[in-house]
């Protein structure tokens, strides 16, 4: 998802580009889409939202051991970065 994501897991900023109010407080992407697909092959489903930056640096964790430090940069529904670095064992 593009923009701030709140600790609730609302939408803060950065929805602009797509239509409708992602922004509002009453609204919570992840309960709707939990809504619409509630289990999948007879399990719970388990919805998570993340900056999609975030997220991108994040699937890169398990192959960055011998890097000191990352980023990740987004181009595309907007602009997009997140900073990485390991703390050691």
């Amino acid at each position: 998802m593009p923009g701030r994501i709140d600790a609730d897991i609302s939408i803060e900023a950065g929805s602009q580009n797509l239509p409708g109010n992602w922004e509002s407080s009453s609204f919570s992407l992840p309960a709707v889409i939990h809504e619409a697909i509630a289990e999948i092959n007879d399990h719970d489903t388990t919805i998570v939202m993340h900056n999609d930056a975030v997220v991108q640096g994040l699937s890169e964790a398990s192959s960055m051991h011998d890097v000191e430090v990352w980023a990740a940069f987004t181009i595309g529904i907007g602009l997009g970065n997140a900073l990485y670095a390991n703390r050691g064992d």
